[in-house]
């Protein structure tokens, strides 16, 4: 067990596979950085000024 922890704080998305189904494990800093980012992805503003960023780098490729 320890060794899954280790590999998830080394920034490793562990599996892991059950009977009844599946679990990931990840670090805290990792579960913290994804609340945040659908946190402020839910603002509308920021998720309008994410799509077009991501277009004009897709059009500047």
């Amino acid at each position: 067990m320890r060794e899954l922890v280790d590999r998830s704080l080394m920034g490793e998305k562990v599996t892991i596979s059950t009977g009844a189904g599946n679990v990931i494990m990840i670090s805290e800093e990792d579960w913290d950085s994804l609340v945040e980012a659908v946190s402020v992805l839910t603002v509308p503003a920021v998720l309008e000024a994410y799509k077009s960023s991501l277009k004009a780098v897709s059009e500047s490729a």
